[in-house]
């Protein structure tokens, strides 16, 4: 749920330029942004090609379309023949439903007041979540500035690695969470993301279940 400030999001394209690496920058979570504001990494962009990708399943709720898309920032034509080898693939007879991208074309010029509402929703949830769980003992978390996921870390831990935990926590109280480290061994070690979309009454449910947990694995 973090939110890169323009000064972080140039440092990344001025390595970039240093090495002559293209830059490929996910915004799949562009709209859903609570605090702040999101920057586009092509809007920052110079001399340095940039391919974004983004997709319809996040902002606009639709994740079994499979309908995405790519923007090309080509200030030089560096990308002009990878762009070309983009647009075969995409000619091809194995592509998305093709109702469905008539539908999501007609969703992006339509109005988009949905997603306010949904984001308005979200940060509810986001508020709880973070609230909620620097409650529990032996857990903390920051805020996160957009996305609909928490990253909380385990701070008091008998377990031998984050893995272990949420397999713990699932099998025994049956809440799922995926373990932190399986998306960074680094900075996601001794961490787990959890899922803020539930109502909050569902999310309630689930956390106290948790702090029990908690209180009974490290002996409260």
């Amino acid at each position: 749920g973090a939110l890169y400030s323009p000064k972080v999001i140039k440092e990344i394209i001025d390595v970039a330029a240093e090495h002559n690496i293209l830059v490929v920058s996910d915004e799949i979570y562009d709209d859903i942004v609570f605090e702040g504001k999101q920057y586009a990494t092509a809007s920052l962009a110079k001399d340095v090609p940039i391919i974004t990708f983004n997709g319809f399943s996040k902002v606009y709720l639709v994740p079994g379309w499979r309908v995405g898309y790519a923007l090309f920032y080509n200030p030089n034509g560096e990308l002009d023949e990878l762009k070309e080898a983009y647009l075969r693939i995409a000619r091809a007879r194995l592509c998305a439903n093709s109702v469905c991208q008539l539908a999501m074309v007609s969703a992006l010029k339509g109005s988009q007041k949905h997603i306010e509402e949904m984001v308005r929703k979200l940060k509810k949830r986001r508020d709880y979540a973070y609230k909620r769980i620097n409650e529990i003992e032996g857990l903390s978390t920051a805020k996160p500035q957009g996305a609909f996921y928490i990253f909380p870390k385990i701070e008091k831990s008998v377990w031998k690695n984050d893995k272990e935990f949420v397999l713990d926590v699932l099998n025994e109280i049956h809440v799922l969470f995926v373990h932190g480290s399986g998306f960074c061994p680094i900075y996601g070690k001794n961490h787990f993301r959890a899922v803020i979309l539930p109502p909050i009454e569902m999310m309630e449910e689930a956390f106290n279940r948790l702090e029990e947990f908690m209180k009974r694995r490290l002996g409260k």
